[in-house]
């Protein structure tokens, strides 16, 4: 059984605290205390104080820098390309960096296996994490039949809207740099300029346009969350986050942007993520105050180093920091939405969620909130896909395939028939706009 993942988050971050730059020497000591308690005690301060301290690798830093291992090749058959008029991109930088270098296929459409090579090469990201996120993307929004997906519009062959038109499955409100799909016609992959020099100014006071003394930290995208979350609740009558878009759609998109677009080096060895690496892999030029987005033209940088092969980021990894985010931020775990009105937020209760068998009090003891996680993602797909009975069954034994390895040494209670229809009371829950057919980009 793997151990409390807040527990083995605070336990290997307060490890590793000797090779946090400007550590606090009473964090340090406040860490190891809570690393030793029920996190049922956590209160705001110990939380905010380990998210703060988190380094740009994750719940598990990364103490060593080796350059012929993380090193990311541009050049060759990986050199950058513009994608051609009949090539997918999408709402994800890191997926159109990937496709514009040739670690995944360039058309944009790519199966299970293409996206765990692909992404393995060019972030380190773990094969369950890949897999897991690209078999839920084939199950909900692609072709079951072909085992593929696109990482923006519909795909060629099929019903699959890509995940450009995934809204409420893959995609959700409160995006970290794209508008709600609701108060943008429908489209939520295009970058919105403003929400992106936002994010960008959190960084620190470089104006010049390299930006390279620039910073950005798992807790300041944390925090950012919390403010996007509240603006659109603010802003979008139709603001709606259920199981999906809460743990995986959006809040994790939020750490994936610090844990594999960090550069890597022999001084930072955990990383760090400045504004011209930030710039770069979402297609943006300019300096603050002149942004200018340029669509489907993300790269990765030259002579730019990934997160090590021996610290790959992992599923578990994922509601590691997802823990530790809800409990420094507990108002970004909602589920609910506003019911026709701005500022009308309505949530439902994790009780309620999961048929009494967690509670607010419960969540993040032992191993209860990756059971949560995968459990409800795992149950949440049946009530998502279209198409006839053979279709659904279909997705669900390829999603099944990829989330089973990870519930299998948790030990999880037994969760029982998740209740979507707790949800039918918003109006954005049923809000799902699609792509044109000629929509092969974005």
């Amino acid at each position: 059984m793997y151990p409390s993942l807040l527990i083995a988050a605070l336990a290997t971050l307060t490890s590793a605290f000797p090779a946090l730059r400007n550590a606090d020497p009473k964090l340090v000591k406040r860490a190891a205390e809570i690393s030793a308690r029920s996190t049922s005690s956590l209160v705001e301060p110990d939380a905010l104080g380990i998210s703060a301290a988190e380094t740009n690798c994750g719940p598990t830093p990364c103490l060593d820098f080796d350059p012929e291992d993380q090193i990311v090749s541009t050049t060759g058959k990986y050199a950058w390309a513009s994608p051609a008029a009949d090539e997918i991109r999408g709402p994800c930088p890191g997926l159109n960096a990937a496709a514009n270098h040739g670690y995944i296929p360039r058309s944009g459409i790519l199966s299970v296996e293409e996206a765990i090579d692909g992404m393995g090469a060019a972030y380190s990201m773990a094969p369950d994490l890949a897999g897991l996120l690209a078999a839920y993307a084939v199950a909900i929004d692609g072709n079951v039949a072909q085992g593929v997906w696109s990482i923006g519009g519909p795909l060629p062959v099929g019903t699959g809207q890509g995940i450009s038109y995934s809204h409420n499955t893959y995609e959700g409100d409160g995006s970290v740099t794209r508008n709600d799909a609701y108060t943008n016609n429908g489209d939520a992959h295009s970058l919105n300029v403003e929400k992106f020099e936002a994010v960008y100014t959190l960084g620190g006071d470089d104006t010049s346009e390299e930006g390279r003394a620039q910073r950005y930290t798992p807790d300041k995208l944390r925090a950012r969350l919390q403010d996007v979350q509240n603006e659109a609740i603010a802003t979008n009558p139709y603001y709606f986050v259920d199981v999906v878009s809460t743990l995986i759609g959006v809040s994790a998109a939020y750490n994936f942007l610090i844990q594999f677009m960090s550069n890597h080096s022999a001084a930072e060895p955990s990383g760090y993520l400045d504004g011209y690496n930030f710039k770069s892999f979402f297609g943006i030029t300019g300096s603050p105050g002149s942004f200018v987005w340029h669509r489907g033209q993300e790269r990765i940088p030259d002579m730019w180093y990934r997160r090590p092969t021996s610290n790959q980021y992992t599923a578990i990894d994922v509601v590691g920091d997802l823990a530790i985010g809800y409990l420094a931020y507990p108002s970004t775990l909602r589920f609910g939405g506003n019911t026709g009105t701005p500022n009308s937020f309505t949530g439902v209760s994790i009780t309620n969620l999961t048929g009494n068998l967690y509670n607010a009090q419960t969540l993040f003891t032992g191993n209860n909130f990756a059971c949560f996680t995968f459990q409800l993602t795992q149950q949440a797909v049946p009530d998502f896909v279209k198409g006839p009975l053979s279709e659904i069954n279909a997705a669900t034994k390829l999603l099944n395939a990829n989330i089973d390895p990870l519930l299998a040494p948790l030990a999880c209670p037994q969760l029982g028939k998740y209740d979507q229809g707790l949800f039918n009371s918003y109006p954005g829950r049923t809000y799902s706009p699609t792509g044109p057919d000629t929509n092969y980009k974005i």
